[in-house]
Parts: C-alpha cells; sequence; structure tokens
C-alpha cells in the first residue's frame, strides 16, 4: 500500500493522511500482445478538490456517471461497470479478462474471500 500511496501523491498531491477509507477493491489480469498484464484498483475518499500539475496529464474531477464515456481500456471499462452494478460489494474482486468464441472481450469476475485451509 505504501509504493500505492506515493505514487498517489506524486501524481495528485495528495499526502496519506489525506487519504480516507483506502483499500483494494479490485485485482484484473489481462493478456495482451503476449504480456500477461496485472492491475490492482484502490478506492479511496479525500475532501481535496484540486490537483497538482502532473506529468501523466491533466487531472480532473468527474461525475460517476461520466465514467463510462471516457475512452478507457476494457478491463477497466468492465470494472466500472461492475462497481456500478456492486456498490455495496466489501470483498476484493478478481477479474479475467478473456473472449467468447467470437472474439469478443468479457471478464469472468470472481470474489476473494477469507478461508480457513491455511
Amino acid at each position: 500500500m505504501k509504493a500505492s500511496y506515493r505514487e498517489i501523491e506524486e501524481e495528485t498531491g495528495y499526502k496519506e493522511n489525506e487519504i480516507k477509507n483506502f483499500t483494494l477493491k479490485y485485482i484484473l489480469i489481462e493478456e495482451s500482445h503476449g504480456e500477461l498484464r496485472q492491475q490492482y484498483v484502490y478506492f479511496g475518499e479525500t475532501a481535496h478538490s484540486n490537483f497538482i500539475p502532473s506529468d501523466e496529464g491533466e487531472l480532473y474531477w468527474i461525475h460517476k456517471s461520466e465514467l463510462l464515456n471516457l475512452n478507457i481500456s476494457k478491463a477497466i471499462r468492465f470494472t466500472i461497470q461492475h462497481y456500478l452494478a456492486n456498490p455495496d460489494q466489501t470483498n476484493i474482486c478478481v477479474g479475467a479478462v478473456t473472449a467468447d468464441e467470437s472474439e469478443v472481450s468479457l471478464i469472468q469476475w470472481s470474489t476473494v474471500k477469507p478461508t480457513s485451509s491455511f
């Protein structure tokens, strides 16, 4: 989590103590051009409304109803759709991006729950 906080501060200027309820919500797995990619998607809250200038591009807030209008990867689009349909989900969800017989991308979701196997 420390690396995530450092990245957030580097790109937004928000310090760790300015982010509340910071939790891992999604782990995404996708193969693209022979490379296996993993993405960790965290959610958090802040009272801030301004960002520092960033080399990554312009940062700005948008309403969640506009999220699916963005030019985003299929994995992130599937994740946003899942979150909007399941806003009260408390467990970590793992999504594996795959394709059906017609080569149409889809995602298979699984929920991580505590076990007693060890």
